[in-house]
C-alpha cells in the first residue's frame, strides 16, 4: 500500500469513527489533526519534510469545523487552503464560512490584518451564492451516501 492509499483509508477512518458533525469535545482533536495535516503539506513543499499532508483528511476537518461553526476556525481552514494547490482544491473557500458570511467577515473585518483582507478578498467570491443549508445537503450527499 502505497503513501496516497494509506491516506484514502485514513481519511475513511476518521470519517467513520467522528462523521461530519463532531461533538463539542471532539472539536479540539479535529482541530489538532487538522493543524499536523498543515504541518506536513507545508514543510513537504518547503523541502523540509517528506511526508505530504493528507489533503481528504484536511477536507473532512476542514468539514467538521465548519459543522462546528466557530468563526475563529476561519483562519485555520484558510490555512489549510493555502498550503499547496491540491489542498487548495480540496478545502473549499465556503468551507472558510461555517459562522456564516456576516458574522465572519465581521471577524475578519475586525482582525484587520493582512491575512484577514485576503480571506475577505476570497470569500467575495463566493458569498453572493453562498448558502449554509444548500452546502450542507452537498456535502451529505456526497459524504454519507458514497
Amino acid at each position: 500500500m502505497d503513501i496516497y492509499d494509506q491516506y484514502e483509508r485514513d481519511a475513511e477512518e476518521h470519517l467513520a469513527a467522528y462523521g461530519l458533525r463532531v461533538s463539542a469535545d471532539q472539536i479540539p482533536i479535529v482541530r489538532n489533526l487538522l493543524v499536523r495535516e498543515i504541518r506536513h503539506e507545508t514543510d513537504t513543499y518547503a523541502g523540509l519534510g517528506t511526508v505530504p499532508g493528507n489533503t481528504e483528511l484536511m477536507r473532512i476537518c476542514a468539514i467538521q469545523l465548519w459543522h462546528a461553526g466557530a468563526v475563529e476556525d476561519v483562519l485555520l481552514v484558510n490555512r489549510a487552503r493555502g498550503t499547496s494547490m491540491d489542498a487548495t482544491g480540496a478545502v473549499d473557500v465556503e468551507l472558510m464560512l461555517g459562522a456564516g458570511v456576516f458574522r465572519t467577515k465581521e471577524y475578519l473585518v475586525t482582525l484587520g490584518t493582512e491575512e484577514a483582507r485576503k480571506i475577505l478578498d476570497e470569500i467575495a467570491w463566493v458569498e453572493e451564492s453562498y448558502d449554509a443549508g444548500h452546502y450542507a445537503a452537498f456535502l451529505d450527499r456526497y459524504y454519507l451516501t458514497t
